[in-house]
């Protein structure tokens, strides 16, 4: 990376801290309207798992095209990986039970 990128990046990410904390940027605004979104972890992960996954997909095709080699002990890997995420959040959210959440009651 070239280390002027990498400070011009710094500088901007420091500025942004500086407005936030002089009250300039709204920052306690956005944190109300995040924590006004119900299940804001699990949609992030679920698009975080997908973009992976595609993203994974795209470099194994681009593998398969430069080279001709067979990428799919290597997309295996990584889908299986991610899927498995997926899996274990769902499992949490079906073996929750008998907890009483405002979005589940449908009478």
């Amino acid at each position: 990376m070239n280390p002027f990128v990498l400070a011009a990046g710094l500088l901007l990410a420091g500025v942004c801290v500086a407005l936030a904390a002089l009250g300039v940027i709204p920052v306690r605004r956005w944190f109300a309207r995040l924590r006004a979104v119900p299940h804001l972890f699990a949609k992030a992960m679920v698009l975080w798992c997908v973009a992976c996954g595609t993203a994974a997909s795209g470099y194994a095709m681009r593998i398969l095209s430069r080279t001709g080699h067979d990428p799919a002990a290597l997309l295996g890997v990584i889908l299986a990986f991610f899927g498995g995420e997926l899996l274990l959040m769902c499992l949490k959210t079906v073996l929750n039970g008998n907890k009483n959440r405002k979005d589940d009651k449908y009478e």
